[in-house]
């Protein structure tokens, strides 16, 4: 059987060929209805393209997600296109920087969702940005949070907006917390914009810092956030204190793909 329960490792599996020679380690779950191999990690001596092979087989129609750069090569190699590249990082409260003050005019407001911050994130995740534009989806998904408390409730505490002198909201952070898709106990930062109107005044450092400190308030003892690369929010988080812990790229695979060799 090629995927089964790893006995090494309670909630992983293993990816082994059809004659049952190990390939690699990984996590299977579920993400709002998506499939997701998660932490796919070749074992010592496993052949890359035979490991790409044998995924786009096995796990079809899953979203893969390997720390291992070769074998995310490997699969765009075979036609396949890497999604997504980011680094997890993670805090661990114990060294949060102290509050910034918010320029004149500018105050702070409850968590929440309105068409001010829809338009102005819309502008901040241009085509250009590492994550991509702003897509209806991305609305429909943070409406879903503070209405229904789906995929997950927001964490109010560690959740804030910006208002500006003109009283529109113009930039945010929203975390939840504790999050299924980690073992790890943390609050997760799941979105941090302002608008591009308002950059440049210290707004997301503001955000950053209420986040931490909000997380520590409602007894979380650490918060993660994934930032894609080439994000230049990067440098904020290094300078907040934010370690990386794992590269994560993401790869969908096919969900009709009989095609593929496994052959070594």
């Amino acid at each position: 059987m090629p995927l089964h329960p790893d006995p090494g490792a309670s909630t992983g599996h293993l990816l082994s060929t059809d004659d049952g020679t190990p390939l690699a380690r990984l996590r299977l779950r579920d993400d709002d209805g998506e499939r997701v191999a998660g932490e796919v990690t070749p074992l010592p001596g496993a052949d890359v393209r035979v490991l790409a092979a044998q995924a786009r087989r096995d796990l079809a129609g899953a979203r893969l997600e390997t720390p291992d750069d070769d074998l995310a090569a490997a699969l765009v190699a075979g036609g396949l296109t890497l999604r997504r590249a980011a680094t997890d990082m993670r805090h661990d409260l114990t060294d949060v920087p102290e509050p910034v003050p918010l320029p004149a005019g500018w105050s702070w407001a409850p968590a929440g969702w309105d068409d001010d911050l829809a338009e102005g994130l819309a502008a901040a995740y241009g085509p250009d940005h590492p994550d991509g534009r702003w897509q209806p989806s991305d609305t429909a998904e943070v409406r879903g949070m503070f209405e229904r408390a789906e995929p997950v409730p927001p964490l109010l505490p560690a959740s804030a907006r910006v208002v500006g002198p003109d009283g529109r909201s113009a930039g945010h952070v929203l975390a939840a917390g504790p999050v299924p898709w980690t073992e790890d106990v943390c609050a997760w930062i799941l979105n941090l914009g302002v608008a591009p109107a308002a950059q440049r005044r210290g707004l997301g450092r503001a955000l950053l810092g209420h986040a931490l400190r909000g997380a520590r308030a409602a007894g979380l003892p650490r918060v993660g956030l994934s930032v894609a690369d080439g994000n230049p929010a990067r440098r904020m988080y290094d300078e907040a204190g934010f370690r990386p812990v794992a590269r994560v790229l993401t790869v969908p695979l096919p969900a009709d793909d009989a095609s593929p060799d496994v052959r070594s």
